[in-house]
């Protein structure tokens, strides 16, 4: 059991972290500033697993990675913090 405990560990720290803002123009400012700082920043859009009450609701998200050579370091993605329970609190 003690090894499971271990791998599980690895695997969670393997994955980048992840974090929600609520403003598209939030992530071309986080982007700047990782771009600044020489990473490079690819823009992605992501289906949502929240569910959308309003008519038409579109699950389709805009989200940015961070990367660092060929490692991906963080995620961000747009949404509203009452759909973003798997990831942080907005930066």
């Amino acid at each position: 059991m003690k090894k499971r405990i271990e791998r599980m560990g690895r695997i969670k720290a393997a994955t980048p972290p992840m974090y929600c803002v609520p403003k598209r123009s939030d992530l071309s400012l986080i982007g700047s500033a990782f771009e600044a700082a020489g990473f490079r920043c690819v823009r992605i859009h992501t289906e949502c697993e929240a569910e959308h009450r309003a008519k038409g609701g579109d699950p389709r998200r805009h989200g940015m990675l961070v990367l660092d050579g060929d490692r991906v370091i963080l995620e961000i993605i747009r949404s509203k913090k009452a759909e973003c329970k798997t990831a942080r609190p907005a930066v």
